[in-house]
């Protein structure tokens, strides 16, 4: 499990593409779910999902915001780390990153209706992510022998504890917060999506006549792209000042 680990830990962007067949599987029934439910339980469905969704990408958002430099890394080419970060989400849990991204999933696929397909995201997340967390926090033992065993003894891995929380110490890194903007747009841009082809199988709507009957999802995907696409921007821009740039290839901890 840790060889494996250390394989996915540098291929975890594409390793959802692997649950794709089981969603192209779940397009028809999500359709005939969706005939029975009506427009009020499709509202309901969806509400529920974008709430677990949201909820995950906060918990992500509230992990980077205040996760000092050499913590929180998007990289995936090594396991790199120079600090040990202990406070604020990570007080509560160890990984909180990879507690938020399996919420965004099974937000996700909840959005479909189809409750065997909520099971097996669910159930392949955790499978592929118990692999990344023992290799992680294999690294992090070798690199911080001792104050890693005093965290990880009183720190939950994946059920966060909330009454151990620890105010975080440093200030919002509003550059790295900015970088969820992916997690935004997933969300944004795949519940409606998923949706539009469920109906292809269904009632085979125009897209036209689709997204005016949903017109909540269009307005969420628009307001999504738009945000990403300004933190995109942002992030593009020159610093204000001659300070060191922050290196692409910081440390994580996820």
């Amino acid at each position: 499990m840790l060889g494996n680990g250390q394989q996915l830990f540098k291929s975890r962007s594409i390793v959802p593409l692997a649950l794709l067949p089981a969603v192209v599987l779940a397009l028809p029934e999500s359709a005939r779910v969706a005939a029975r439910l009506g427009d009020s339980g499709n509202f309901d469905v969806d509400g529920l999902a974008l709430l677990i969704a949201f909820t995950g990408l906060l918990v992500r958002c509230a992990a980077v915001a205040y996760a000092p430099d050499g913590t929180s890394s998007r990289d995936t080419r090594a396991l790199r780390a120079t600090a040990l970060n202990t406070s604020g989400m990570y007080a509560i849990v160890r990984h909180p990153l990879y507690l938020g991204a399996g919420l965004m999933w099974v937000g996700i696929a909840m959005s479909l209706a189809v409750w065997w397909l909520v099971v097996i995201v669910a159930l392949t997340y955790w499978i592929y992510v118990e692999r990344l967390m023992l290799a992680e926090e294999a690294f992090l033992a070798e690199q911080f022998p001792v104050e890693f065993p005093r965290w990880a003894s009183r720190t939950r891995a994946f059920l966060p504890r909330p009454s151990d929380w620890i105010p975080p110490a440093g200030r919002v890194q509003f550059k790295r917060l900015s970088g969820e903007h992916n997690g935004l747009l997933t969300i944004g841009v795949a519940i409606p999506v998923l949706q539009y082809f469920a109906n292809v199988m269904g009632e085979r709507l125009s897209w036209h006549a689709w997204s005016a009957r949903h017109h909540g999802l269009i307005t969420l995907m628009d307001i999504t792209v738009t945000i990403s696409a300004l933190c995109i921007l942002l992030r593009r821009l020159p610093p204000a000042s001659t300070a060191p740039r922050e290196s692409n290839a910081s440390p994580f901890q996820s």
